[in-house]
């Protein structure tokens, strides 16, 4: 039986790449001797030591931008069988409200923006160079074709004070996951679309939330989470390498992998509420 990731030549592309999840799926692509494009807007930590790696700057939320990214990382690394869609915008930098009374209608439309219409564009343009190079691979060759979209336990469970942020990630890692499934297959046998949804993240911005507030600890990757303790990056980046190969998870499609520790749900009320 083999047992390797067989990620090994595979073009794979990733969004949000300079961020700390995005980061560490990298280093992990890299390590499994992948071929790697990152995009995000912000340059990732340098890596010109490896010769299986570039860097595009891109904004998700253009149609241009992501067009001519897909483009140039093609002709380096040839056709992009494994997209990894990461990018957007996260709850550190969202501003957040008691009540969704007192939210602006800008800040839903700038979420929604990134985080749902961006994966959709991302998406796309994945889809129709996956459709262009099928017209020229007859035989199918490419191996490890998924999309893979990083969601958030906010998409199950809801934030109360960022709708915004939850109402996004339930759409990308709900209804678009779904409606691909079947969707990416016809334009490429075997093609896959799968999520991955972290619960909290033991990141370094994490850390400094929970030294600003006590509760937060608790509240997040405690109470209701039965290993008592934040996701660590290694524990979602290898959640995604696994999504992304064909080898170990060819059969897996249409799915939310939940990489959150075991959450059950969110604290609705302090006892000092109650």
């Amino acid at each position: 039986m083999d047992l390797s990731l067989s990620l090994d030549g595979s073009h794979v592309l990733i969004t949000g790449a300079s961020g700390f999840i995005g980061a560490a799926t990298v280093e992990a692509l890299l390590a499994a001797g992948s071929n790697v494009t990152c995009l995000d807007l912000r340059p990732p930590p340098d890596r010109s030591f490896a010769i299986n790696w570039q860097f595009l700057q891109c904004d998700i939320s253009s149609e241009d931008d992501l067009t001519r990214s897909f483009s140039i990382a093609a002709s380096k690394f040839g056709p992009i069988a494994c997209c990894i869609a990461l990018a957007s915008l996260d709850l550190s930098v969202l501003p957040h409200h008691e009540s969704l009374a007192d939210m602006e209608v800008e800040q839903w439309r700038r979420t929604h923006k990134i985080n749902v219409e961006g994966t959709f564009l991302t998406a796309r343009t994945w889809l129709r160079q996956l459709r262009e190079h099928a017209k020229v691979d007859k035989d199918n060759e490419l191996k490890n074709v998924s999309l893979i979209i990083v969601g958030s336990e906010s998409g199950h469970f809801g934030e109360r004070g960022n709708a915004d942020y939850a109402s996004g990630k339930s759409a990308v890692q709900g209804g678009l996951l779904r409606s691909l499934m079947g969707d990416a297959a016809r334009i490429w046998p075997g093609a896959r679309v799968n999520a991955v949804a972290p619960g909290p993240v033991d990141t370094p911005q994490f850390k400094k939330e929970c030294a600003d507030n006590p509760d937060q600890l608790y509240l997040d990757a405690q109470a209701t989470v039965a290993l008592k303790c934040p996701v660590s990056l290694e524990s979602v980046a290898k959640s995604i390498l696994f999504l992304a190969s064909e080898n170990w998870s060819g059969s897996i499609t249409g799915q939310v992998l939940n990489v959150d520790s075991g959450k059950q749900g969110k604290v609705m009320w302090m006892q000092k509420e109650c």
